[in-house]
């Protein structure tokens, strides 16, 4: 009985012992992890892949500062070429407005010939009617004269006619009188003259 009390406490001891050591083991893990993170210790896996990350990113570092050094000579040049086209743009944009105010001018310049010379062509309208009325009426002076001129024609070719009958009866009468003998002329004159000349009158005629 004796010895059984002494081994079932032994064991119990021998627990106890093994417990107070796993507590102290783990309180010396936790203080040497704890002594570690003071004195800034890490795991070497740890250190090998924040320094493989490290490298990346000065990797990665160094192509964009590359890229940024090729974009930033990219820019310098189109910020040239817009410095140039900028340049190019205000002379042509300076040589556009001067053309322009000259073609306005010359355009201002044109516009008031046109409504000179389309007064002018208002005048010489006018002065073209005024004239065609003028040539009208004197159209109708001109045929009236033309009427009146063939009327006075007629009658001076029926006088003419009438003076070479009248000729003709005296030339005849003459010639009859010269015939006749001075007495019997006067005989001749007082009787038969008028029929003589009624005769020879209507025989013209």
């Amino acid at each position: 009985m004796a010895s059984a009390a002494k081994v079932g406490s032994h064991i119990l001891v021998h627990r106890q012992l093994q417990d107070l050591i796993e507590v102290l083991q783990t309180k010396h893990d936790k203080l040497r992890q704890e002594l570690k993170a003071k004195e800034g210790w890490v795991n070497k896996e740890q250190f090998e892949a924040v320094q493989r990350e490290l490298q990346f990113e000065r990797d990665e570092h160094m192509k964009t500062k590359a890229k940024l050094s090729s974009e930033s000579e990219k820019l310098q040049f189109a910020l040239g070429e817009i410095g140039v086209l900028s340049k190019q743009l205000e002379r042509e944009k300076s040589a556009f407005e001067n053309a322009l105010c000259m073609m306005k001018g010359k355009a201002q310049r044109e516009s008031q010939q046109a409504n000179q010379l389309k007064d002018k062509c208002s005048e010489v309208v006018a002065q073209c009617e005024l004239q065609e009325d003028i040539l009208n009426v004197k159209d109708l002076r001109i045929n009236d004269l033309k009427q009146r001129l063939t009327k006075q024609k007629q009658a001076h070719r029926a006088q003419m006619e009438d003076l070479e009958i009248q000729q003709q009866q005296d030339a005849y009468i003459s010639r009859i009188l010269e015939e006749s003998g001075q007495g019997r002329r006067r005989a001749g004159k007082s009787r038969t003259g008028k029929e003589g000349f009624s005769q020879i009158a209507v025989d013209e005629l």
